[in-house]
């Protein structure tokens, strides 16, 4: 049986730590749901993981691909009756880019990879949400198709979309980023423009953008040793910069950033987590977290969780499948970060990878929980052990895990089999003291055979007691169901 165990940062013994679930969980409604898989180029880091929204109350959408060159958003009520279907169709190497909602429309954002003429272009199709009525489609960017692709950052509430491209040198690092910035309707705000050329190596950015149209450029840059976090304003020249060095030479040892995950949180504060690796073997050296506080024009630092021998034996002690351990900690990814309301940040990180080969299957195992309190001391952290495994054809789209943050507890949700049940179970976690439930399954009762039985990108949680999910039932194995799960 598979356990969430607590790690507490003081004790070197593990210490399992549970308490009774009394989740119950009630199948309200099931409807057939048509699926055609997005057969995407992007396996480890889906570029659109969430493809179910919630609108309204007890509302919610689904895109999904309806055709080879097609897709499709769906609005369903509480019940599960479809309101409205809205094609959106593509183009000759048109790919999704990205899908999000506001209080007023669906906005589903396509990329082609070359129009005939060299330029790779952005496209915004916005759906009314109360008719399902598609307005033309609006071309958002236009930039080189021999350079990066372009992308999209999406503020929270929906109301703000940032299109923007990457100018680079000949080595594809970044010198400068450009964009436009648009409104819910899709109607050109500002347009935009970084300059970069006073840091140097720059091969990685993230972008993000804020409900009131903020823009935040998180750069890693210095060969992989430097982080940069600036905040631009609509209709300003001001720039705010926050800059640390997080790599280096420490006691004689070369540190790099290995992988990094930002996040703009609801309370208009952005938060980032670093891990460093060692040169030049690439062992895992530790997670650094950082608030950045751009109206006091601070940074606040966690202290440093080193990756230390007695951790990967910890983690290893966990594991009770069969075989060899790991002599080295490797596959290990930020995936999420989240804020609870007494402002405690959670780091998820999750070990995921491909044995290799075409047709080799794709693994998603440990979840690596750090818990930092208000003040970004490190509070708790925690390591869920895990076995899931799905063939080369669905990459993560069916295994990995779907997390909702309910006030100060982290809701987990992942498809495994345990005690000879396979199904969708869940974990809560109590972000104030560690405590975690025993796994509760959610009674779906999901086929486990060969053939696809899961999409986890459907997942969603309506609110705080409902959860739609797409899965294929052992006594309905012919189909896939769209099943709205009550927790009582």
């Amino acid at each position: 049986m598979k356990q969430l165990l607590i790690l507490p940062l003081l004790l070197l013994s593990l210490l399992f730590q549970t308490e009774a679930v009394h989740a119950q969980f009630n199948r309200k409604a099931s409807v057939d749901f048509s699926y055609l898989p997005d057969q995407s180029k992007e396996r480890y880091s889906q570029r659109v993981a969430h493809k179910t929204i919630p609108v309204g109350n007890d509302e919610f959408i689904i895109l999904s691909r309806s055709a080879a060159d097609a897709y499709t958003v769906e609005k369903y009520n509480a019940k599960l009756k479809k309101q409205w279907t809205a094609e959106v169709k593509l183009s000759g190497t048109e790919t999704l880019q990205a899908f999000s909602a506001s209080p007023e429309a669906a906005t589903v954002v396509t990329h082609r990879a070359d129009n005939g003429q060299g330029v790779q272009q952005l496209y915004g199709h916005r759906i009314d949400l109360g008719t399902g009525k598609k307005q033309e489609s609006a071309l958002l960017l236009e930039a080189p198709a021999k350079g990066r692709r372009a992308s999209i950052a999406t503020s929270a509430d929906g109301t703000k979309l940032l299109a923007y491209r990457y100018h680079t040198n000949s080595s594809q690092q970044i010198q400068d980023i450009s964009g436009t910035l648009y409104d819910v309707k899709l109607q050109k705000i500002e347009d935009t423009k970084y300059n970069l050329h006073d840091i140097f190596n720059i091969l990685s950015a993230d972008v993000q953008v804020s409900n009131s149209g903020e823009q935040y450029i998180s750069l890693i840059s210095d060969n992989m040793k430097r982080l940069t976090s600036r905040q631009y304003s609509p209709g300003s020249d001001e720039v705010r910069v926050m800059s640390v060095l997080v790599g280096g030479v420490f006691d004689g040892t070369t540190v790099y950033i290995l992988d990094s995950k930002f996040k703009l949180m609801p309370n208009g504060t952005l938060y980032g987590a670093v891990i460093s690796a060692e040169e030049p073997a690439g062992k895992y050296h530790s997670l650094k977290a950082v608030k950045f506080d751009f109206e006091a024009e601070d940074m606040v630092f966690a202290e440093e969780f080193k990756f230390t021998p007695e951790y990967l034996s910890q983690v290893n002690s966990l594991d009770k499948s069969s075989g060899s351990k790991p002599t080295r900690l490797e596959d290990i990814y930020l995936s999420d970060l989240f804020l609870t309301p007494e402002q405690k940040l959670i780091v998820l990180a999750e070990k995921k990878y491909t044995e290799g080969g075409k047709d080799a299957p794709y693994l998603a195992k440990e979840l690596h929980l750090f818990t930092y309190d208000e003040f970004m001391n490190r509070a708790w952290n925690s390591v869920l052990m895990k076995n899931q495994q799905a063939p080369a054809d669905e990459a993560f789209s069916s295994i990995s895990y779907s997390a909702y943050l309910n006030g100060s507890t982290l809701n987990l949700l992942t498809l495994e089999e345990l005690k000879g049940k396979h199904d969708l179970y869940l974990r809560q976690v109590d972000a104030n003291t560690g405590k975690v439930s025993a796994p509760k399954a959610v009674g779906l009762n999901i086929a486990n055979d060969k053939d696809l039985a899961y999409v986890k990108d459907f997942t969603a949680w309506l609110g705080d007691k409902n959860v739609v999910a797409v899965a294929r039932p052992s006594r309905r194995a012919d189909e896939l169901k769209l099943s709205r799960i009550q927790l009582k």
